[in-house]
């Protein structure tokens, strides 16, 4: 595997984009080639190699990224990533997986808003928190997450997975305000608290919750009998999912275990709504 690390210097105290660094990109330059690689900054630009001390290591034609270091001031990490390996040893910024389309993207620390936001496939994995707008839209887009695996081991923001479509978002801490709202499809599993508002707007989709929350919105009705057999056969696709994300980042695997050991057997509370919006969605309490 080609392995390609760069090493945080110095944070530069101004905003990066870092959609650049992609190990399909990089791949197959040299390290003198990657310190040449310009990074937009605001109006300005500046080059890879004044923010980063490069290494190379070519062993064959894979593609694998590591970026070390506290990098909460770069934004846009793994941005339309496609394929190959981008691994983050340390904090990131905004846009992180941004229409992430393939691959995989592990980031150790803390994500800022917007991660995942519009992504399409692959893998993310984040072991901290993460900021407001996980797997939504951009502002005025119609469309959130679409397809491939999130999970955030800590905490998420307001606005988890609004107007998401396709895909599957795991949480192992607590979220803000409005979670899955305007879901239209996908998964969303909660392990911990939610905010206020959770389900508004939502038409479709899957909102799985491992507590109790305070309270149901009067939106949503009791209902769907006779799912055991979708719940069986769903507690048994996220386990998998779940093992699948483990291979990626074993350190994870603890906050995954309460999804992972969903009994297939023990059918959950079913709600349906959001009725104001004619909502054909499910909120499925574990008991």
């Amino acid at each position: 595997m080609s392995t390609i690390t760069l090493r945080v210097k110095h944070a530069p105290g101004f905003r990066v984009d870092g959609s650049a660094l992609l190990p399909s990109a990089l791949h197959a330059l040299s390290d003198a080639e990657i310190a040449r690689v310009m990074l937009p900054a605001g109006n300005d630009a500046c080059a890879a190699g004044d923010l980063f001390d490069i290494s190379v290591d070519t062993n064959d034609n894979d593609a694998r990224l590591v970026i070390e270091g506290d990098a909460r001031w770069l934004d846009r990490l793994g941005a339309q990533l496609d394929a190959g390996s981008l691994r983050i040893e340390g904090s990131a910024g905004d846009h992180a997986g941004w229409r992430m389309a393939g691959g995989t993207l592990e980031i150790t620390g803390d994500t800022g808003a917007f991660t995942a936001c519009e992504m399409r496939g692959g893998t993310l994995v984040v072991e901290g928190n993460s900021g407001d707008f996980v797997a939504g839209a951009l502002p005025g887009g119609m469309e959130g997450m679409t397809g491939g695996t999130l999970v955030v081991a800590g905490n998420a923001g307001a606005r988890l997975g609004d107007r998401m479509r396709r895909g599957t978002v795991l949480i192992g801490g607590d979220t803000g305000d409005y979670a899955a709202s305007r879901l239209v499809a996908g998964t969303i599993g909660i392990a911990g608290r939610l905010g206020a508002h959770y389900g508004y707007g939502m038409r479709r989709g899957t909102l799985l919750l491992l507590q109790q929350p305070e309270r149901i919105p009067p939106t949503f009705t009791t209902g769907g009998r006779g799912f055991d057999v979708f719940w069986s056969l769903f507690a048994r696709a996220l386990a998998a999912e779940c093992s699948a994300v483990s291979s990626v980042s074993a350190s994870i695997a603890p906050r995954l275990a309460p999804f992972a050991a969903l009994d297939a057997h023990k059918v959950p509370q079913r709600y349906a709504g959001d009725l104001a919006v004619d909502g054909r969605g499910e909120l499925l309490l574990v008991e």
